[in-house]
């Protein structure tokens, strides 16, 4: 049996930007590869990465961005066909870390 779906959106060829580098964000690039996406990480140089991601930055899976978010993230590393704003963003530091909020309050501000 096929797993169910969040969204009936091909992912296939879009850009899912993952934000951490804890088990749930291993997780989500697992799912996001199963489906077709591009997986960017973005996570600082000196955090530990989840033993599942680092497998899959060895490979060249996930392409791992070694430092911590920026604004301009969300509308520079997307795909050429929509003017580089990435597909979907993934935050995976919990409710309580500054970031998430910083990170969720830019997305739902007008561009």
């Amino acid at each position: 049996m096929a797993p169910a779906l969040l969204t009936a959106v091909d992912s296939t060829n879009h850009v899912h930007l993952v934000i951490g580098s804890n088990p749930l964000a291993g997780a989500r690039c697992a799912r996001s590869l199963e489906v077709g996406a591009t997986v960017k990480l973005l996570s600082p140089d000196g955090e530990d990465l989840h033993y599942g991601l680092q497998k899959r930055v060895e490979s060249g899976e996930v392409e791992w961005m070694k430092r911590a978010f920026r604004d301009d993230d969300l509308t520079s590393l997307g795909r050429d066909e929509v003017d580089h704003v990435v597909d979907a963003v993934f935050i995976t530091l919990g409710s309580k870390n500054l970031l998430s909020n910083t990170v969720a309050a830019y997305i739902l501000s007008p561009l």
